[in-house]
């Protein structure tokens, strides 16, 4: 579960709650279920009109793992140190030994990576499929934080929307006093609840699901190089030390604090 996601939920709905004091005094005003339906369908129809109905399938999985699971894959951190200890091992047994090293660990490009080593198949063509795999992960979250990004800009557009359709119906009868209200509350609200679902959820998200796509993209590269040098049977200081090369400063500091 990713924790922070819930925290920020909380904390941009905490700055809502204390930063409109009318909000507190009767949160009713803001709630208005005809204003949710036009904003949230009509954001959820364009989407789907912009994508397959497979790839909108997809986002509903893409956020269920990206609120409720854990990560597929290792951290950059720990990539390396798996390497390193892999390059240790080659020295000492034979390449079939190596996919029983990692096969605890979880990670499917991990274990890709070593069954083709195992299979002693040629160095030439393990480092095409790990790479050509990385291109295709890239493509893939490509299109799926595209779609979260394009969900974001039609949240406000249909918050707009409902601000016309709110002041054609005040219009429609100004001596209403009623329809005056039911007008100007679709109005102001959708236009609220399609700011809210771009600023607290849409944007945020596409920006987190771009995030862990370089982190998971970096973990693949420091991966391949590795799997390069394990095929080489380099020493493990030199893996450790041309791996690290692909980390952050901190995160180097957090490597060798750790060792």
């Amino acid at each position: 579960m990713n924790l922070n996601i819930f925290v920020g939920l909380f904390i941009a709905s905490l700055a809502i709650y204390l930063g409109a004091p009318d909000v507190r005094n009767d949160i009713t005003v803001y709630l208005q279920f005809n204003a949710f339906l036009l904003v949230f369908l009509g954001t959820f129809g364009s989407t789907l009109i912009s994508t397959s109905f497979a790839d909108f399938r997809g986002l509903y999985v893409l956020f269920i793992s990206l609120f409720f699971r854990k990560k597929r894959f290792l951290s950059p951190v720990d990539a390396i140190k798996i390497m390193v200890d892999l390059s240790d091992q080659i020295q000492h047994i034979s390449r079939q030994s190596l996919p029983d090293k990692v096969v605890h660990l979880k990670d499917a490009y991990l274990s890709k990576s070593m069954d083709m080593v195992a299979a002693g198949l040629d160095k030439e063509f393990v480092l095409d499929a790990l790479y050509t795999d990385i291109d295709e992960l890239r493509n893939r979250h490509s299109k799926k934080i595209s779609a979260v990004r394009t969900m974001g800009s039609f949240a406000p557009m249909f918050g707009m929307a409902g601000t016309v359709i709110g002041v054609i119906q005040v219009l429609k009868n100004v001596t209403d006093i009623e329809n005056i209200v039911a007008g100007m509350a679709l109005a102001l609200l959708t236009t609220l609840y399609g700011l809210i679902f771009t600023s607290i959820l849409f944007l945020p998200l596409a920006n987190k699901l771009q995030a862990l796509s370089e982190e998971e993209v970096l973990s693949k590269q420091i991966i391949s190089q590795g799997t390069e040098m394990v095929l080489d049977k380099e020493i493990p200081l030199k893996v450790e030390k041309y791996l690290t090369a692909y980390l952050e400063s901190s995160q180097q500091d957090n490597l060798f604090k750790k060792k």
